[in-house]
């Protein structure tokens, strides 16, 4: 027999619920319009109950922006640097999208506050998009030294492949029935890969397409 799962802490679980029906509401009426009185119902808890866990309506944000930046990027990126140039793009960005999918109402809820919130914005770059922006650089340098990748500025190059990706992600997860809607991941992730290896010139000898 396996173990059994430890139960979860009730105060913990408590949070959780609150979190929940919290990034559901800011993704359904925004930041600004929704209310912790609406929060509380939503969450079957009195309002009172919210301020026993989090200060106050913006404190509930930044608890659910932990959670999204709280999802692991490294292991993917160590995985995946083990890989050629073409599955390293194709994992970067299959990861992104399925990153987006799970966590669809988060980014909702994010995505203004983001924007007009310094604290949110600094730490959502920091440890969101950084990490992702560092490591595609080094695998670039890596690459351009074995003189696998032609020699390119992994500065400007690592940001702007990687920008595209989170963007397309989002965008795709977000605004499903005005982009892209009639395209599969796979084929997405399959074009990307080739766009951004290979550019809109023919795909050498030995790559399908």
């Amino acid at each position: 027999m396996g173990e059994k799962e430890t139960p979860k802490d009730p105060g913990e679980a408590r949070r959780e619920q609150i979190l929940k029906a919290a990034a559901a509401l800011f993704a359904e009426k925004g930041y600004q319009r929704a209310t912790v009185k609406e929060i509380a119902a939503r969450a079957g808890v009195a309002p009172g109950t919210i301020y026993l866990y989090f200060e106050n309506k913006r404190d509930l944000l930044l608890a659910i922006a932990d959670r999204l930046i709280a999802q692991p990027v490294d292991q993917i990126l160590v995985e995946a640097s083990r890989l050629d140039a073409e599955a390293y793009v194709a994992t970067i960005i299959r990861n992104r999208i399925q990153f987006a999918r799970q966590n669809q109402a988060l980014l909702q809820a994010l995505v203004t506050e983001i924007w007009t919130d310094e604290e949110l914005r600094e730490q959502f770059f920091a440890q969101v998009i950084g990490p992702i922006i560092v490591a595609g650089a080094a695998y670039l340098q890596a690459r351009v030294a074995e003189g696998k990748l032609r020699p390119c500025r992994p500065e400007i190059v690592a940001p702007a492949v990687a920008g595209a990706i989170i963007i397309l992600s989002a965008l795709r997860v977000l605004a499903p029935d005005y982009l892209l809607a009639g395209v599969s991941d796979e084929e997405l992730v399959e074009e990307l890969t080739r766009l951004y290896l290979y550019g809109l010139q023919p795909c050498p000898e030995g790559v399908t397409g």
